[in-house]
């Protein structure tokens, strides 16, 4: 089976679609497999939506009941005027209490990943297991001042006439080349949201004016549950001296630590397939 023919099959598992009220916004998620099942939670990165989980989710639900949330702001939850890491913590929190999970595995992607080790810290019983794909939640102080700041990432919410010209200006953010275009195709369709100007991207492009992080270094060094880090060996932005010091300050054992070789910063839409392998693999371990 060629990775299109795995990527046909697998849309054939379609979710659950669910919604949850969350500090006055309406957050959705959506579910895969048996509910009796063990959780296990995907959260996406910035920009992005739980359609990005689409082709992932699936390969799970033999062994996990599987959630993936629209944060505020991104997909089709709920924009809101401001945004930070304790709103999200609270719409994950209160996802994992509609589903009834008392706890769960999670997987977060890029900027998902700050967002879910700082919730570790407000709601550490939720969390049996943190997984970091690709993705940045401390800086060495050497490079913290030189770090993009908050402000290049917001974005016009720029209006297209029709769907495909939508479609067809869908870049991936940091931009990226794409081996497999029907992956690629399958998340900008699903990112943007027809309006009575036109088409625009689901994703609130405003978000960065307000969202509040913080430094998560003792969240990291005091943090209860395993965390592993899984990671493209060509990413743009998880460097090697990132890596190093997230490891050191975590204390992160060499075997929770996966480089994928031939991916970049979206490793699964690289080589979704390794990725599915190495995260059972982890998960399996666990």
């Amino acid at each position: 089976m060629n990775n299109q023919e795995w990527f046909n099959e697998s849309l054939l598992s379609t979710p659950t679609e669910n919604f949850v009220e969350v500090e006055g916004a309406k957050i959705h998620y959506s579910t895969w497999g048996d509910s009796k099942n063990p959780g296990l939670f995907f959260i996406h990165g910035f920009s992005a939506n739980a359609h990005w989980w689409d082709f992932i989710a699936p390969a799970f639900t033999e062994d996990y009941c599987v959630v993936a949330i629209d944060l505020s702001g991104s997909g089709d939850s709920d924009h809101r005027e401001t945004y930070s890491q304790e709103i999200y913590a609270n719409e994950i929190k209160a996802v994992c209490d509609d589903m009834g999970w008392e706890s769960a595995d999670f997987i977060a992607h890029s900027m998902g990943g700050s967002i879910s080790l700082n919730a570790t810290s407000i709601y550490p019983e939720i969390f049996k297991s943190l997984y970091l794909l690709d993705s940045i939640v401390i800086l060495p102080p050497d490079k913290v001042r030189n770090y993009s700041s908050n402000r290049s990432m917001i974005r016009a919410d720029f209006i297209y006439e029709d769907e495909a010209s939508a479609i067809e200006s869908f870049r991936l953010i940091p931009p990226q080349p794409c081996r497999n275009e029907f992956l690629l195709n399958h998340i900008a369709i699903n990112s943007y949201k027809r309006t009575e100007e036109g088409w625009l991207l689901k994703s609130d492009g405003k978000m960065m004016k307000t969202y509040q992080s913080k430094d998560l270094t003792e969240t990291l060094m005091a943090i209860q549950c395993p965390i592993y880090i899984v990671y493209g060996l060509m990413s743009q932005i998880f460097t090697q001296e990132i890596l190093d010091y997230t490891v050191y300050v975590g204390n992160i054992p060499p075997e929770r630590v996966i480089g994928v070789p031939g991916t970049m910063h979206h490793l699964f839409v690289d080589d979704p397939l390794s990725v599915i392998e190495e995260l059972k693999k982890l998960l399996g371990d666990n």
